[in-house]
């Protein structure tokens, strides 16, 4: 297989060493390479970084539904209406948004949200406080799913040479397509020693946080509310 692999160059290796059918075929191992691609992506977190900038919030927002691409939240920073860019927001617990919420006795505040909770669901959404005056901006930091491969000269994110994972998580599907039990094995083995090498890589690489605890600290914000929230 060539160096660095491309998607032609993983599909004529699965299609070569699972002995398939070099026509009839194809489509299949197309499946089964980004199959594999994802979940070899997903299960070692070795995402693509992204930074999607929302839309204005509309006054007295609560809530906000959590980019579709964004499958993993590092930071969420807020822009207030007035263009200023504040600190990261805090990520609390649900009741503690409640709680905020009840003790603040729904006030508007003239500083941007600066405190969220993450809901999964189907569709995930945040919910924040203080709520929005209006026009608002919040800027997720975050990770997302790569594009799948499509074109032949497509080339997955995921570096040489741990590429190859991709290929033994397709033959595993190509082995199972033929009632192949021996050569599944075979590829799941081989399989499972990559993508556990492949994980070690993105374990031991250098990240953006320091490895140390940090001390949190009270800050002035939101700023001008007249009602005292403790905050």
């Amino acid at each position: 297989m060539a160096f660095p692999a491309t998607f032609v160059d993983l599909q004529q290796d699965v299609i070569e060493k699972g002995r398939l059918d070099s026509d009839q075929d194809v489509q299949r191992v197309k499946d089964w390479l980004n199959t594999a691609y994802y979940t070899a992506v997903i299960e070692t977190n070795f995402y693509e970084t992204a930074a999607i900038i929302s839309s204005p919030l509309p006054p007295n927002a609560v809530s906000f539904a959590v980019p579709a691409s964004t499958v993993k939240i590092e930071y969420i920073v807020p822009t207030g209406s007035d263009a200023q860019v504040w600190g990261p927001m805090d990520e609390i617990t649900f009741e503690e948004i409640l709680e905020l919420r009840a003790y603040s006795g729904g006030t508007v505040s003239t500083g941007a949200p600066s405190r969220y909770a993450f809901r999964s669901a189907g569709a995930p959404t945040i919910e924040f406080w203080p709520q929005a005056v209006g026009g608002e901006v919040l800027t997720f930091y975050g990770a997302s799913l790569p594009s799948p491969m499509v074109a032949d000269s497509d080339q997955p994110i995921i570096p040489e040479p741990y590429r190859q994972v991709i290929a033994y998580g397709a033959l595993m599907d190509a082995a199972e397509f033929q009632k192949d039990l021996i050569s599944q094995q075979t590829w799941q083995g081989q399989y499972q020693d990559t993508l556990q090498r492949f994980r070690g890589f993105t374990n031991t690489r250098p990240g953006s946080k320091v490895a140390q605890f940090r001390v949190e600290g009270r800050r002035g914000y939101p700023r001008a509310n007249s009602v005292d929230t403790g905050y």
